[in-house]
């Protein structure tokens, strides 16, 4: 398949002929019926049918699709698709050239004002937030394997890891999310040109907005919103929130490519306690397997057992998570390729004979994880991986990567199925198959799993990370808009591999890496194994010192970060924000090496090795307190000199911030006793409403009255400041907050008492 090829619509056929009543669409020689329906919140699905054509939609995840109410999207009878909001058509397709067919593919083609922005596409690796003048493919990639290391190196690699065909898109003053929910490849092309990259006429992309799919039933929804926060929220209802991780999955994790067993494990756990930084997982990347063969662990690297080592680790609040591929090693005589040999589990090729790979392993065969009888089999064998002491698990190269062989030849469903149908939605299979098993060998506890690959839905079941990365700092500053785009497009548990994996990571290249994702939803410090070892103390002294110390702040963070995921779970919102997402300016569309974590925290870090400057721009009127330098500052345009140690991080005003007492040495973390941040600068007017949850960050009971909640408001007058807060839960026990305000106050009160102050000193 080619990446940089695109469907023209020079090439599609569109409706002549339209049925009102039916809605039967005559499209060059053959009928299709097309469909519009409208649901509650301003969510339109739109499309067409032919059993001649497609087969039903083939999308693994159901969505969560709300109440119908009278149609806002219609066909006309020129084949052209309207839809309203409050009564007033607010987007319409190009007229007579709307919808169109060529063979299996479809394509949609809307109008588009001049002013219109583009945002999301899930996991794309332009470097840039805003995307016009785009034109992408989206099939998921093994990127070092399909594409040659002097492009991915250090420019965009497209299609990436991982595909979720969305878009948000801004035009005047509303919002629209546009999400292709089929699995086949999707290509979209948006309005606008980015000059520096044309040098012949047609390199310019469409002045309209196309969507479409190469093959399976057209099936776009578009969600009709007043801001980016409000169609986000929208779309990850649709697909899927993100169910609340275990705790310990959102504090650091620490992964190299060469860690093997107990004896690795054991020597890292001494050291993070020697140098009382906190780490929460171990990861093991393939060596702790024997020969490669998934779910047989070498019996050299456990000796006396996983589960000996995992008590051993669980002292200090570390679980050991291991890699696990797809590929299984085509072997007879190996239990796990002879079972599912016997019980017919794996891809077919084109003679009816089981496709063969070549991956790690060598020659492997592949689960066809299209078919649920092949997951509940994947299931039981994850069931007895998770039973052996291993805390959670990590799924890699599920993109499916093939090696050197072409992956076209890999058919589903009994071979019945073509390999593009279904190989975007194979990495989000192993990941319900998996949780599956993991579900079954511990019923009441919140499954973790981290993914490579995936497609609309893995939102419920994975993790995931941006995928190999390199040393430098095209990189890091991808780190920021990959991890933005994936925010706003449905997948708020994301991060890179910090300090890249590939590659060596310099003393000053770590120290910028770790000072910009040291608060993003997904933290791992994760290296190849023939580069230097990235660990904190792996580096010189003073080094060590400052990577230790965020890595100690974003657990003295951890509070807020759970707050955040109790949200994304309850309403939709992203853990990680660009600034528009919480200030509406336009002008903010290209502000791409800054953002928010969560509604109250900003951070604009440096975002190159030797980088001592940069600006930034603070949104909004209301001043930001500057936690560098420990002051208050005005909104607007900053420029900052950054040291070696130090990174730009603000609190907005009137913001309530969770937060643990202390700097934290060790994993632990107490729910029950937060210290709560309140920022009023002087003289600040204003109200904040918050709402706080504890329960054991482990456990499902959280979902069966095991949860502790306080809900309440922050009210500051000119320098008194009020605070009236209640406790309406209590299944986890009493909350005791401590609350400290940044900033001076006159007079302070909780729930109508005055109360006593003392001053406190913080260095963060």
């Amino acid at each position: 398949m080619f990446f940089t090829k695109y469907p023209s619509p020079a090439n599609f056929s569109f409706p002549t002929r339209v049925d009102g009543k039916t809605g039967e669409a005559t499209i060059g020689k053959r009928k299709v019926q097309l469909f519009a329906k409208s649901f509650e919140g301003g969510i339109s699905h739109v499309g067409a049918t032919d059993a001649k054509t497609w087969p039903a939609n083939l999308c693994l995840a159901p969505l969560d699709i709300p109440a119908e109410v009278v149609a806002e999207a219609r066909w006309t009878a020129k084949g052209d698709l309207e839809i309203d909001c409050g009564n007033q058509l607010v987007l319409r397709t190009v007229p007579g050239e709307g919808f169109g067919l060529s063979g299996r593919a479809s394509l949609f083609q809307f109008v588009m004002p001049a002013d219109a922005q583009f945002f999301g596409m899930g996991q794309k690796n332009y470097g840039q937030l805003e995307l016009s003048g785009i034109r992408s493919t989206f099939w998921n990639t093994d990127v070092w394997s399909d594409f040659h290391w002097a492009q991915w190196g250090e420019h965009p690699a497209d299609p990436p890891y991982f595909s979720l065909p969305y878009l948000a898109v801004r035009t005047g003053d509303k919002w629209f999310g546009f999400l292709l929910h089929n699995p086949s490849p999707a290509f979209m092309e948006t309005p606008g040109s980015d000059e520096s990259r044309i040098f012949v006429e047609w390199q310019r992309t469409s002045a309209n907005l196309i969507l479409g799919t190469r093959d399976g039933e057209p099936n776009l929804w578009v969600i009709v919103g007043d801001s980016l926060a409000e169609i986000t929220r929208k779309l990850q209802k649709l697909i899927g929130t993100t169910p609340v991780p275990p705790l310990w999955s959102i504090g650091y994790q620490q992964s190299r490519w060469g860690y093997g067993g107990h004896d690795d494990l054991l020597a890292l756990d001494k050291k993070f306690a020697a140098a009382k930084i906190p780490c929460s997982g171990l990861w093991l990347d393939l060596d702790y397997m024997d020969g490669f063969r998934v779910f047989q662990t070498d019996a050299k690297m456990f000796p006396k057992t996983a589960q000996v080592t995992a008590d051993k680790l669980a002292k200090n609040g570390r679980r050991i998570v291991p890699i696990i591929d797809p590929g299984v090693k085509f072997e007879p005589g190996y239990r796990v390729y002879d079972d599912g040999h016997r019980k017919d589990v794996f891809c077919k090729n084109q003679e009816g004979k089981e496709f063969i790979g070549m991956v790690w392993p060598g020659q492997t065969v592949f689960p066809d994880f299209t078919k649920s009888s092949v997951r509940k089999w994947w299931a039981g064998y994850a069931r007895e991986f998770r039973e052996c002491g291993f805390g959670a698990a990590w799924v890699d190269m599920n993109d499916p990567s093939t090696g050197p062989i072409d992956p076209h030849d890999m058919l589903f469903e009994d071979g019945t199925r073509q390999h593009l149908e279904h190989r975007n939605q194979y990495a989000l299979g192993m990941q319900m198959a998996t949780v599956d098993g993991f579900r079954a060998a511990f019923p009441n506890e919140r499954p973790f799993l981290l993914s490579r690959s995936g497609f609309i839905g893995s939102s419920r079941y994975s993790a995931i990370w941006t995928g190999d990365n390199v040393s430098n700092d095209f990189y890091l500053k991808l780190s920021l808009t990959t991890s933005l785009g994936m925010s706003i497009s449905g997948l708020p548990f994301n991060g890179p591999d910090i300090g890249g994996f590939g590659g060596d990571s310099s003393p000053d290249l770590m120290i910028r890496w770790m000072q910009a994702c040291f608060l993003f939803p997904f933290c791992r410090n994760h290296a190849t194994k023939d580069s230097r070892n990235q660990e904190p103390f792996a580096y010189n002294a003073t080094t060590a010192q400052i990577i230790g110390h965020y890595v100690r702040l974003r657990y003295k963070f951890l509070p807020y970060l759970y707050q955040l995921f109790c949200e994304q779970e309850l309403v939709g919102d992203p853990v990680l924000r660009p600034l528009m997402y919480e200030f509406g300016d336009r002008k903010l569309a290209k502000a791409d090496d800054s953002f928010m974590v969560g509604p109250a925290i900003l951070q604009a870090p440096i975002i190159t090795e030797r980088g001592k400057s940069r600006q930034v721009t603070l949104p909004g009127r209301a001043p930001w307190y500057d936690l560098m330098q420990g002051k208050w500052v005005k909104a607007g345009k900053h420029t900052l000199d950054v040291k070696r140690r130090e990174t730009p991080i603000y609190l907005r005003a009137g913001s309530v911030v969770a937060t643990q007492v202390g700097m934290p040495t060790t994993t632990d973390v107490d729910l029950l006793r937060p210290e709560v941040l309140i920022a009023v600068p002087p003289g600040w007017t204003g109200e904040t409403e918050f709402r706080y949850v504890a329960d054991d960050g482990l456990t499902l009971d959280y979902q069966k009255n095991g949860r502790s909640v306080i809900t309440g408001t922050v009210t500051a007058v000119k320098g008194e400041i009020s605070i009236q807060y209640l406790q309406t839960g209590s299944g986890f026990g009493q909350i005791s907050p401590t609350f400290v305000v940044v900033g001076a106050v006159r007079e302070f009160r909780v729930n109508g008492r005055m109360v006593t102050q003392a001053a406190n000193r913080y260095r963060l």
